[in-house]
């Protein structure tokens, strides 16, 4: 009973918080306009020490649940209870940055205003809805696939529906969330059944996670949604299908395609007491579905110079401009090829080791921790949904400590940059 009790208490606590959160910020009170928190509440010491504090609560409350889980193991209906209770509570919450309100513009000019996002800005178009948010992503292409602008465009059934394209986006980032949780779930019950409780209980409650996926509506949690897809069919050795979930992920968010050179070596080494031969004709039958599948994705919006955008948008991102420290491109160079290194680097490691399973899982955890510590850091804490996303299936010790700390961390500074805090505009 006291293990029950004792998570009942921390779930309660953290759902005090959500609720008085999303019940003064709500979408539906202040989403006709792209609004600041800070502006809303004003910029005042007192309201960001009171943020500060709220965080500090959030992440006490998750830290107690865990060593409640850790010590006497935590009954399955509260986590998932307390999940449902979660994102249906910050559903109403209204995003902290623009994200969302990019999401519905980019859907409105694709399916109402018959443009191609991916070659046209919303910036400088007179329309009403383009005009009421005008995020810092506004005066370039889109920055996201043709997944994702599939997935996203009926947020505007209604040409100018805004309440219920924000229900879409906002039901989307729900059911992904709730999606990322079961899947994790399965695949740590196939691996190692000991730890699936725990693994559930880390992602689902994580504040980060919710406060970024759930209430702040970041398409990370759909891409991560079918990056854990493609890793349970893969370890079910559904070849094909594994490869074309992958291929969804990386046409939602660009990120997730360092994961194909891992999802073939992991084939490759599964497979070694195979002819080479019918090895390789199960690696071509994946290419082939990733390959079939991104063609179908970019045929509505096909045209040669989206393929040349994506390319220099990625090597000039919007939000790596500017600031006291400006990173140029061979700032961002210098980073990519940390990042490849790191790559390389773990997969020689799979390459020379057993070839087991974990080994291989906790590369993949370990290269998406890297990702974000390299490139996505800069005031980005919603990248962390990555590598907590994935922590859960490492067995590494140090693994979920890590991703805590920097969850609090990343936290705190995005309420330090949204209340602008001393200093803070000059290093973000």
């Amino acid at each position: 009973m006291r293990r029950g009790t004792l998570l009942l208490i921390a779930g309660l606590i953290s759902e005090a918080v959500y609720f008085v959160l999303a019940w003064r910020m709500s979408w539906w009170s202040y989403g006709g306009t792209l609004n600041s928190w800070s502006l809303i509440l004003g910029r005042d010491g007192y309201t960001f020490g009171i943020f500060l504090v709220g965080i500090g609560v959030m992440i006490a409350a998750y830290v107690w649940g865990w060593r409640s889980v850790r010590t006497w193991g935590g009954p399955r209906w509260i986590v998932w209870g307390f999940a449902g209770l979660f994102s249906a509570t910050l559903f109403w919450l209204l995003p902290i940055t623009s994200d969302l309100f990019t999401y519905l513009s980019e859907a409105h000019l694709f399916t109402d205003l018959k443009a191609n996002p991916l070659l046209v800005a919303t910036l400088g178009i007179d329309d009403p809805l383009l005009q009421a948010y005008p995020a810092q992503y506004a005066a370039r292409p889109s920055v996201y696939g043709p997944a994702w602008l599939l997935i996203s465009a009926p947020a505007t059934l209604g040409r100018y529906d805004v309440a219920g394209g924000l229900s879409y986006l906002k039901g989307l980032s729900v059911i992904a969330y709730l999606a990322c949780a079961w899947l994790l779930e399965r695949i740590l019950l196939q691996m190692r059944p000991t730890a699936a409780a725990e693994g559930l209980y880390l992602f689902a409650w994580n504040p980060l996670v919710l406060l970024m996926a759930v209430g702040d509506g970041h398409n990370d949690i759909v891409m991560m949604a079918f990056v854990l897809l493609a890793l349970w069919w893969l370890l079910r050795e559904r070849w094909v299908l594994a490869f074309g979930a992958l291929a969804l992920s990386v046409w939602i968010k660009y990120v997730s395609a360092f994961l194909f050179p891992f999802f073939v070596l992991y084939l490759w080494k599964r497979l070694d007491q195979m002819p080479w031969r019918k090895r390789w004709a199960r690696l071509v039958r994946g290419g082939a579905a990733a390959a079939t599948l991104s063609v179908l994705l970019f045929l509505p919006f096909w045209d040669p110079a989206s393929i040349s955008g994506i390319a220099s948008r990625f090597m000039q991102p919007t939000n790596w401009r500017g600031g006291a420290f400006p990173l140029s491109a061979w700032a961002l160079g210098l980073a990519v090829l940390l990042f490849v290194a790191a790559c390389i680097i773990a997969m020689w490691r799979i390459l020379r080791g057993d070839a087991s399973t974990q080994q291989w899982l906790n590369s993949v955890f370990g290269v998406s921790l890297a990702a974000f510590l390299l490139g996505a850091a800069r005031s980005q804490p919603w990248h962390l949904i990555w590598p907590a996303a994935l922590a859960g299936l490492s067995d590494r010790r140090w693994a979920w400590p890590v991703v805590i700390g920097l969850c609090a961390v990343m936290l705190a500074v995005q309420v330090w940059v949204e209340w602008g805090a001393p200093g803070s505009r000059s290093l973000f």
